[in-house]
């Protein structure tokens, strides 16, 4: 994974990482991608909307990305695919109803074991 925001390790600062957030994927042509940041802590948590499609990132920096939706959107999974250079792990449905789609910068057998373990529902594998 190489994207920047991925990357960083930020400040405790809400407005420092809803600015670089939206600054790094607007300049990947991502426009209209609007973050709210609601956890400024690792790991970080952000409601967000593109293109009027509500979600909820989550990412440890250098460790993992997780987007909860209310359904699978393919448009922005190819979005974070193309920002992360990096296919997704796994998608799974959560036990309050919403889509989440993982990747992981490492441990990626550890946490696909860890899921199936888990039981959570419609597991998918995504990465192969």
């Amino acid at each position: 994974m190489t994207a920047q925001w991925f990357l960083n390790s930020y400040p405790s600062s809400r407005s420092i990482i809803e600015n670089d957030l939206r600054l790094q994927f607007w300049k990947a042509g991502f426009k209209g991608m609007w973050f709210s940041c609601t956890k400024d802590t690792a790991p970080f948590e952000c409601h967000a909307k593109w293109n009027d499609k509500p979600f909820t990132m989550e990412w440890e920096p250098k460790n993992f990305v997780a987007l909860k939706m209310k359904s699978p959107e393919q448009d922005l999974l190819d979005v974070f695919e193309k920002m992360l250079k990096h296919r997704a792990l796994a998608a799974y449905k959560h036990a309050d109803g919403n889509v989440v789609v993982e990747w992981r910068a490492r441990d990626v057998q550890a946490r696909f074991q860890e899921l199936q373990a888990s039981g959570v529902a419609q597991l998918e594998r995504l990465d192969k």
